[in-house]
């Protein structure tokens, strides 16, 4: 008699190990534009960016399929950041560093769409925001999104590449907060003071001249002249020098004897501009007139060509 042993051959085939899925956080990253100039606001587009959008998954080999998805739909009671004035900047939201596709707000967008998310499973979701060309008063600009993200993937794959293993999401929720700070700014334009030549210094003609200023929209603000280089120590006469000598003159009002300075009641208010008296308007210029004289109650100094530097500045 023969005994005969059978052997039972089992074949395993290894199944890919499985990964821990996503998270979402309460509240997302940040996304912080920083403290930008109203000027820089209102000519050039400011960009930055949240290096998380809320949801966060474990790393790893699993390819995304057809089937996987990372949906997010982001909503605000705003239609963008909010000033302390009302005033609104308005940006656009972007899946990835690139304005090729933008994301609209109240429409659920897939980040798997366009191969924004590689092969794999994201460890974070980044979002990126770009500003429109506004023209807003200063202060600090806030706007809280609420995204709601929807997903599914495999976690692990068996023979075939079939799922062994899935994570999904359904309706979590984040918020995200957007912020700038928008900083008072002006641009100022002014032009040399010229006074010609005299033989002496009742010759002289009174010149006559405007300075323009463009401040941010809603700033109130005061504009003064400084001293210059060579004043005197008493009677606060501004003086222009040639060598050792000089020849005092001085910046008036617009086109009174009312000395136009840099300190208290000698500056000038945003609300006595000769064009638009106001505040600030951001776009447009107020212009400021103002004549200067040579004073005639001094010796006529030695020939020569005398100079001095003033400096025009604001203050909010």
């Amino acid at each position: 008699m023969k005994c005969i042993a059978g052997f039972l051959l089992l074949c395993f085939f290894a199944a890919s190990k499985a990964q821990a899925g996503c998270t979402v956080a309460a509240a997302a990253t940040p996304a912080a534009f920083g403290t930008i100039s109203s000027t820089l606001v209102r000519t050039v587009a400011q960009s930055t960016s949240s290096s998380s959008a809320g949801i966060s998954c474990t790393p790893g080999g699993i390819a995304l399929f057809s089937t996987a998805y990372f949906k997010a739909k982001i909503t605000s009671t705003q239609s963008g950041l909010v000033g302390p004035t009302g005033d609104v900047i308005t940006y656009t939201i972007y899946p990835g560093n690139t304005t090729a596709h933008p994301i609209a707000r109240g429409t659920t967008f897939d980040f798997t769409s366009f191969g924004l998310l590689g092969s794999n499973a994201p460890s974070a979701i980044p979002l990126y925001f770009t500003t429109a060309i506004n023209n807003v008063a200063a202060g600090v600009y806030t706007e809280t999104l609420s995204v709601q993200w929807d997903w599914y993937y495999c976690t692990g794959l068996g023979v075939g590449n079939a799922c062994l293993g899935s994570d999904s999401g359904v309706a979590k929720f984040t918020t995200l907060t957007v912020s700038m700070t928008v900083a008072n700014d002006c641009t100022i334009s002014a032009v040399n003071i010229a006074f010609g030549s005299a033989p002496v210094v009742s010759a002289f003609s009174t010149v006559s001249q405007t300075a323009s200023v463009a401040c941010t929209k809603g700033s109130a603000y005061t504009v003064g002249f400084s001293d210059g280089l060579h004043p005197l120590s008493t009677g606060g006469r501004r003086r222009m020098i040639s060598g050792s000598n000089y020849l005092a003159y001085d910046i008036f009002k617009s086109a009174g004897t009312t000395r136009w300075g840099s300190v208290g009641a000698a500056r000038r208010a945003s609300s006595t501009a000769e064009v638009n008296p106001g505040n600030g308007l951001g776009t447009g210029s107020q212009i400021f007139n103002y004549n200067a004289r040579i004073y005639t109650d001094q010796t006529t100094p030695p020939a020569g060509t005398y100079t001095d530097s003033v400096v025009l500045d604001v203050v909010f």
